[in-house]
């Protein structure tokens, strides 16, 4: 394939490839500057969010008719002609466009590199917010990796959808979890402390798909000879079978993580929780609780334990977030049982496995087919193939670690060594490592004074809150006022307006351990006025001072609301517990 540049009718360049006996013109031999007009259309129904992937450069016509009105949105220009590419970067109308710093440009092999692109410049408010615009004749040129780009974007934009949903859903229990944890926080153990502990022991993460009764029963010769990591659902069929896990791992929020294990609470293996993970399974479980923050509460979480704090990649699913504990750990390698991650054999769950019936009746159905492990299509939902995704681009960033998939069944997982439980337990399970010793060294016991420095921490953290609940009120109506400077009235007063506004903006950012507390409350109000409100990349002056004044109103409310929620959420937690440090200091004066 050569590439020949010659001129258009219209005086300007065009490109030529000359593909064998073949030639074909990657932009009009009349008018390429008219072509790209009609290319990009009219972008006055698209937003900022918008992200615009341009699949082939060429000689950059489209993305300069782009580039003049989404001067702000995110652009990705896939060119998988690295030679065109190096050519085109240098004309003097695309260089200063590729090297503004929301453009960005993969060439060559580094175009599959897209999935950790859109993973690092996008988040929740891009879904269904990508456009795609495709240079003609590349989608045959580059048939396969074509394909593999739409399949992308489109298992991308799931993730996204996922995310989106457990917001939706999950948000309010999330909160009230974390505000119920905060005592069992301050007299737990912090995640750090088993930083590395089992450096290169085995660890069998045992999940409860189709697939599961198939060779659960092999681990009962592996107690001492590998790290066991449980979920909820596999809990009750380990120790029914006589295999005591070394950790359970509470990732749900819901109750339904409760109800599933409720019949175990008296276990003394400890649990490992997100500090939002359910609150009742923590408050009700009598073993130890070790707590793991996400970065979005990590100063939170660090001023509570007075000590710096490591975030985990944990994942969607109980198996995807062991996986990453279990490899915070040191583990190595990280076996996967019962992780099918399909519908095999059109089963949910393994039928051992522990259910509540009315939560699995709403599981999604298969409505997407993925490989197995035999070379088959399988049917799986888009939930599962999200967790599927996150296991294959996990692997791939820890490529120094060995991961087995010894399910015997379901979805493949790139990046994984296929084997059978046994096989595996043969080669790599085959010395004594003996977990719950290491695990007891690191459970020592806490100062009596620390719960009394939690409460304190509590009251300074509702002194945040309540700056915040303050400031926003007093926001919300200097809001409206502006509202009213804009519709004519008190115009002389603009500036004080504006003055009044930055000021309790300041004193609200500076509250950021309340900012953090209130975080996944604000997170369904944050997402919808970030849709209803979207900047246009077309707007009228008027248009976007109306839309500006009136989504500042509800974010000022969505703030002051969720302010008042938790002060009385954390004032109640303080009484408690002062009740709770008062009568504990009595028993030990008596």
């Amino acid at each position: 394939m050569t590439i020949q540049i010659e001129t258009s009718k219209s005086g300007v360049p065009t490109a030529k490839l000359q593909i064998g006996e073949k030639e074909l013109y990657l932009h009009s031999k009349y008018d390429p500057v008219k072509e790209a007009v009609r290319n990009i259309g009219s972008l006055e129904g698209y937003g900022l969010n918008t992200v615009f992937i341009l699949f082939g450069l060429g000689l950059g016509y489209n993305l300069y008719e782009l580039s003049k009105y989404a001067r702000e949105n995110l652009i990705i220009i896939l060119e998988p002609n690295e030679e065109l590419y190096l050519y085109s970067k240098e004309l003097e109308h695309i260089k200063p466009i590729i090297e503004n710093e929301n453009v960005i440009s993969l060439a060559g092999n580094a175009c599959v590199n897209i999935y950790e692109i859109l993973k690092q410049n996008t988040s929740i408010e891009n879904y269904n917010h990508f456009k795609l615009y495709t240079l003609p004749y590349y989608d045959k040129i580059y048939a396969d990796f074509y394909s593999q780009l739409l399949s992308i974007i489109h298992s991308y934009n799931l993730e996204l959808q996922v995310q989106a949903n457990a917001i939706e859903k999950l948000s309010s229990q999330i909160s009230r979890n974390l505000a119920e944890n905060l005592p069992y926080i301050i007299e737990g153990y912090s995640i750090i402390s088993f930083k590395e502990i089992f450096k290169d022991c085995p660890a069998v993460i045992v999940s409860a798909g189709p697939s599961l009764e198939k060779n659960i029963d092999e681990l009962k010769d592996v107690q001492d000879k590998a790290v066991i990591f449980a979920g909820v659902r596999t809990l009750k069929p380990l120790l029914d079978r006589g295999i005591i896990p070394h950790f359970l791992c509470n990732i749900d929020p819901q109750d339904i993580t409760y109800e599933l294990a409720k019949d175990h609470m008296d276990l003394s293996i400890p649990v490992i929780s997100l500090v939002h993970g359910n609150h009742i399974l923590v408050e009700e479980w009598k073993g130890k609780k070790i707590f793991i923050p996400d970065d979005k509460l990590k100063n939170l979480v660090e001023y509570i334990f007075g000590e710096r704090q490591d975030t985990i990649e944990v994942g969607g699913s109980v198996a995807n977030s062991s996986t990453a504990i279990a490899t915070y750990m040191g583990c190595n390698p990280l076996i996967l049982v019962g992780q099918d991650l399909a519908f095999t054999d059109q089963k949910h769950h393994s039928d051992i496995a522990s259910k509540v019936c009315e939560e699995d009746q709403k599981e999604s159905s298969g409505d997407l087919l993925v490989e197995d492990i035999y070379g088959n299509r399988i049917p799986t939902s888009s939930q599962l193939y999200y967790y599927l995704n996150w296991f294959e681009n996990y692997i791939k960033d820890h490529s120094n670690n060995t991961f087995i998939d010894a399910t015997e069944g379901g979805a493949k997982i790139k990046g994984t060594k296929i084997m059978t439980l046994k096989d595996t337990i043969i080669k790599y399970c085959d010395q004594h490592i003996n977990p719950k010793d290491k695990i007891k060294l690191i459970m020592e016991s806490k100062g009596n004074n620390v719960y009394y420095k939690g409460i304190e921490k509590l009251k300074n953290v509702l002194k945040e809150l309540r700056v915040i609940k303050k400031c926003s009120k007093s926001n919300l109506e200097w809001s409206l006022e502006l509202k009213r400077y804009y519709e004519g009235k008190s115009r002389e007063k603009f500036n004080k307006i504006l003055y009044q506004l930055d000021r309790n903006d300041e004193a609200i950012n500076k509250a950021v351990l309340a900012n953090e507390l209130l975080f996944y409350y604000k997170q369904p109000g944050l997402l919808q006025i970030a849709q209803e409100f979207e900047p246009k990349i077309i707007e009228k002056e008027e248009n976007a001072y109306q839309r500006i004044l009136e989504k500042n109103e509800k974010l000022y409310k969505l703030q002051y609301n969720a302010a008042v929620h938790f002060e009385k959420a954390i004032e109640t937690l303080i009484e408690e517990n002062e009740i709770k440090l008062l009568t504990a200091f009595i028993k030990i004066q008596s």
